[in-house]
């Protein structure tokens, strides 16, 4: 359908193409300069000492947690309603997995629920900021004080959003950033790893660059040019670097960011005002100061029909997400795993257009769709 209302748009225009005409100019494209500029831009914006960029968020979740160093009977706790991610990078460093209830208001990780699963054996926590919902992270690193664990901040969904004042990202020891194609800012795919700690600069350089001690525009800009092309390795890395192509465009989507985050609170605050008492409709409390949603999600029993009858009006919809343990992979290795709010929240849930571009007519559209389905008798 050629008017067809997606579900995300990335805000990208002639800043970004000029840019990467200077790029491609250049003859730079890989890991270099600009991967430098964003990762200190990055680091400056979310008031953290160091950023390394990743070909994605989950590679920065595998490195944030393989530089931990874990014992091999570690357990790591997740919410299970969340990209597949998390859980993914738990598994490639071989370690267990406790799943984790969410809230049904905003189906963040539920902080009852978390600390009941705390063990002798826990070591990490993973608070998820679901669709930028922002969690309760001063309640979370309270938790985690009190227990000796690392907390690792996921926001993917929630870049450039806060909660008491501060940047999401910047409460838990570690945060992992997404710059994937449709999230608030984008590089197409890309990630990010913020943190204080110098100890785990170097490690993560070289985890991210094959275990090599000096990448490639490290080597090129020493000045001794009889040594500049020697390296050694001396530990097991992974190719999951950011590239200049990647991170010229993070540097213009930052000077956007804040703007595009303001432009989807107003759109949000005109789907709560719209929708309100619209049929079976629950409408999810947000923050429309601080907020840096990437969803917007509602809930209903009729959610499937709806989603059906929408995609009929030429408007796009998505469910965000299947809990993690009732995928194929997860029910095979956590058979026992039961979390009543997600398994009954998650067939409930439903994500409308949200974009910064998305117009007036086009919401209107969204919104006149929505309250026409509930007027008719299902």
């Amino acid at each position: 359908m050629q008017n067809k209302i997606p579900l995300f748009k990335p805000q990208l225009g002639k800043e970004e193409l000029s840019a990467l005409r200077s790029i491609f100019a250049s003859g730079w494209v890989g890991l270099g300069p600009q991967s430098v500029e964003f990762e200190k831009a990055i680091s400056k914006y979310q008031n953290r000492k160091f950023a390394v960029g990743t070909n994605s968020c989950t590679a920065a979740l595998h490195l944030a947690l393989q530089i931990l160093d874990l014992p091999p009977d570690a357990e790591i706790l997740i919410p299970t309603i969340s990209f597949i991610s998390a859980p993914h990078a738990v598994e490639y460093i071989s370690r267990k997995i406790v799943f984790v209830d969410i809230q049904e208001n905003d189906l963040c990780i539920d902080i009852e629920d978390l600390q009941k699963k705390i063990s002798e054996k826990t070591k990490v926590i993973i608070p998820v900021h679901m669709g930028g919902q922002p969690c309760r992270m001063d309640r979370i690193v309270e938790v985690a004080e009190k227990h000796n664990l690392t907390v690792i901040e996921d926001v993917a969904n929630a870049q450039g959003g806060e909660w008491q004042g501060k940047k999401l990202g910047s409460w838990g020891h570690i945060g992992t950033l997404s710059f994937e194609a449709k999230k608030n800012m984008t590089t197409g795919d890309g990630g990010m790893i913020i943190f204080d700690n110098p100890e785990w600069l170097n490690l993560l350089r070289k985890a991210r660059w094959l275990g090599i001690d000096k990448d490639t525009w490290r080597r090129f800009s020493e000045s001794d040019t009889s040594t500049s092309w020697h390296y050694e390795v001396d530990s097991l890395g992974y190719k999951y670097n950011i590239n200049d192509i990647a991170s010229t465009l993070g540097l213009c989507q930052l000077k956007k960011l804040d703007r595009v985050n303001k432009a989807k609170r107003k759109l949000i605050r005109t789907y709560l005002n719209e929708l309100a008492g619209v049929g079976d409709l629950f409408l999810p409390t947000y923050d429309l100061e601080h907020g840096g949603y990437w969803l917007f999600i509602v809930h209903t029993d009729q959610r499937d029909k709806l989603i059906q009858f929408l995609a009929s009006e030429g408007i796009t919809c998505g469910v965000h997400f299947m809990p993690s343990h009732l995928h194929p992979y997860y029910r095979r290795h956590y058979p026992d795993t039961r979390l009543p709010v997600s398994e009954r929240v998650w067939k409930r849930i439903v994500t409308l257009p949200l974009y910064a571009s998305l117009s007036e007519s086009e919401q209107a559209h969204v919104i006149s769709s929505i309250k026409k389905f509930f007027k008719s008798p299902r």
